[in-house]
Parts: structure tokens; sequence; C-alpha cells
């Protein structure tokens, strides 16, 4: 192996390469954080898909982070893989260009010219799954069974995988790679610097939900719940395509719903700590949401908090596992409305869900556990001894 102009072993160079900006993804940060704090010099290769840093030149490794972005405009979903031809062609060539130690491709829709750069390069890769793509839509069996082949190839080629949730290796029918790491997308803990209000303080029950703002997380059926029942009322932050239907719905409503636009994350937990209930709902019909591991579970537990999730997800699987929230038929304004009134009604159930989640987010959950899982994985490929004992 090539060692000229390396870097000494705790400075080894990492490049992150994933689809969407840094500020987009509080989980990419997180990593990238943990990673510069561990002696790594960091390098995100990116895609700037609606053009917002344009005006801005690319952060420096003065900077801390050294961040690579494809500014092409492109959009969201589906549409997107017309367009991905010109992604891979910008992360092939980064990567070639550019010095690293080890590659960490984020999802299917980056992982292919990294694996090729990788090869070249004789480097190891990391390969991580956020969202298994084929099931973000609907597809005949034979079809999806096809990518999901193709996927397993790079799966075997990586030297390790992250994935977000062990339902990842269910719906995948299991993953062809023994260094495969469960890291839970969960929140630093910030409830030791924030107060918590108790829950009878206030005259009105807090709900709270900050997030992408597409059509099937459904959130017009909770609104329509939170408006059929007294002394409750609905805060949303975020963005996305049912943004302006929101915006409306507060005007005609505003004791019953609140829109604060998007918000730092800090904000988000801090009005996590606030809120009495949390929720996260996917539309069931699309093959995706029954393996989603949503955030708000665990930014929930952090906060010691009750959550409301869908039926029949991986999230009711943990919710209950951890006597945590409720699961709900979330396509159902009835049985949400129904779910509402009895945490509403009993301020003991809530204390106790939320005093679950806690527990079980210092036990099993915490970001500090998983940021040395994470950890682990890349000083082991560094060469750096791995100090964690086994789970």
């Amino acid at each position: 192996m090539n060692t000229k102009g390396a870097l000494p072993l705790t400075k080894k160079r990492v490049v992150l390469v994933r689809s969407n900006l840094v500020a987009q993804d509080p989980r990419l940060s997180k990593e990238i954080d943990a990673l510069q704090r561990a002696g790594y010099f960091v390098s995100l290769v990116c895609w700037d898909r609606d053009r917002r840093t344009s005006a801005t030149p690319p952060r420096q490794a003065g900077d801390g982070l050294n961040e690579i972005t494809l500014r092409y405009r492109a959009p969201w979903g589906v549409k997107v893989l017309l367009f991905l031809p010109v992604w891979w062609g910008f992360v092939f060539f980064q990567l070639i260009k550019t010095p690293w130690d080890i590659a960490h491709a984020i999802n299917f829709d980056s992982v292919i010219p990294a694996v090729i750069a990788a090869g070249i390069k004789w480097k190891p890769l990391i390969y991580e799954i956020y969202d298994t793509y084929e099931d973000l839509v609907v597809l005949p069996r034979v079809l999806r069974n096809c990518l999901v082949s193709v996927d397993k190839i790079f799966l075997r080629l990586a030297r390790a995988v992250i994935v977000v949730d062990e339902s990842r290796i269910k719906e995948l029918d299991g993953i062809p790679n023994k260094n495969t790491v469960v890291i839970y997308n969960s929140p630093p803990d910030v409830l030791p610097d924030l107060p918590v209000p108790d829950i009878k303080s206030t005259g009105v029950f807090e709900v709270f939900y900050a997030g992408t703002l597409n059509r099937y997380r459904l959130i017009d059926k909770v609104i329509g719940a939170v408006a059929a029942i007294d002394g409750i009322r609905l805060t949303v932050a975020g963005d996305g395509e049912v943004v302006a239907d929101v915006k409306k719905w507060a005007v005609e409503m505003p004791e019953k719903l609140r829109f604060i636009g998007r918000i730092p994350y800090a904000e988000v937990l801090h009005r996590s700590v606030m809120a009495d209930l949390l929720f996260s709902f996917y539309d069931p019909g699309v093959p995706l949401v029954k393996y989603a591991s949503s955030n708000k579970l665990f930014e929930a537990m952090m906060c010691r908090k009750p959550i409301l999730v869908g039926d029949s997800t991986s999230m009711a699987d943990i919710a209950a596992r951890e006597n945590c929230g409720l699961a709900v038929d979330c396509r159902s304004i009835p049985k949400i409305k129904d779910a509402l009134l009895t945490l509403k009604g009993d301020p003991g159930l809530c204390r106790r869900l939320g005093a679950n989640g806690r527990a079980a987010y210092e036990q099993r959950y915490s970001w500090e556990i998983m940021e040395r899982r994470l950890l682990d994985i890349y000083d082991s490929l560094a060469g750096k001894p791995v100090l964690s004992p086994p789970d």
C-alpha cells in the first residue's frame, strides 16, 4: 500500500459521501463531529440539489470540514433517479482526486461510485444504510428482488456496514457482511441542560412535531384529531411539500395549531423537552415505512417524553419493548384522537412512558453509545486498538 504523504495514525483522512447537505442531516453532522473529535480529518462530498449554497464557497480544512459540493439542481423523491449519473460522475471524480484513507458512503444512491473508487485505490469502504431504496416505492417483486441482489453485491464489497435499525437486516433478508453494526439515530443528551416542566403545570396539552412535512408523514391526520379535542395544541416545525397547507390550517385555527417553520436542531430538542407529547407517523402504503426508524422516537426517549408511533412498524416494536409510547393506526383520525385523549387524561401514564424511554436511552440507545460504535469501526479500519467491549 502506498503510504507516501500519509498523515499520522491519529490523523487519518476520512471522506463521507451523502446526496444532500450536512445542514439537512443531523445524523451526518453528529457523525462528522464524532470523527473530528476523535482526531480524524474529515472531507464531505455532498449534493446541493436545491442550490441553497450557490453563493457560499465550500468550507475548507481550516474550518474543520473540507466540504466538496455538487451544486446541481435536481428533484427529490423517485424523480431524482434520472439525475443520479451526474451525481455518480461527480462522486467518482472527487474520490479519485481527493486523498483519503477511509471512505464512507451513505445509502445506495452514493455507494456505486464509492465502491469503484475504493477498489481502484485499494482503500476500505464503509457502507451505511439510512433508507433501503428498493422499498421507497411499490415495485414488482421480481424487480425489487433484483435490486436487492445488486445492493448485496455492494454490501459484500464494503469492509463494514452500518444500519440504523435491526429491521434493515430483516428488510434485506440478511446482510452478507459479518462486520455489520447497528447505530441508532439517537440525539445527543441535552436533557441535563434544559428545564423539564411538569405535565400538570400547563392548562394546554402541548404536542410537538419537527421534521419533513411530506404527505406520507400524515400531519393532516394529527391536525384533524387535535382540532376535535379541547385543551390541546399542536406546534409544527419544518419544511416540505405540504407546508402551504399547514400554514393555511394554522391561520384558520390559531388556538389549535402553530407553525414555526424551519428551526435549528438545538431548538428542536429544546421544544421537545418543553412539550407533553411527540409523534412520528408514516403512511403505511409506502413499503419503506414498515422498517422506518425515526429519530423522533429516540429524541422522545432522551427528552423523557411519551411518543405516538404508527402500528406495524419497527418503531412500534421498540416503543412496545421499552414501554415508552403508544402505537396507533395513524391513518385513522378517530384512533389518533383516542390515543391523544388517553395521554391527555392520564399525566401519570405520560410520566411512566417518558421515564421508561429515558431509562432505555441511557442504557441502550444514547448517542454516547452509538458514537463509540462508530469510532470502533473507524479505529479498526485505521489500525487503532478498539477499546469498547463487545455488545
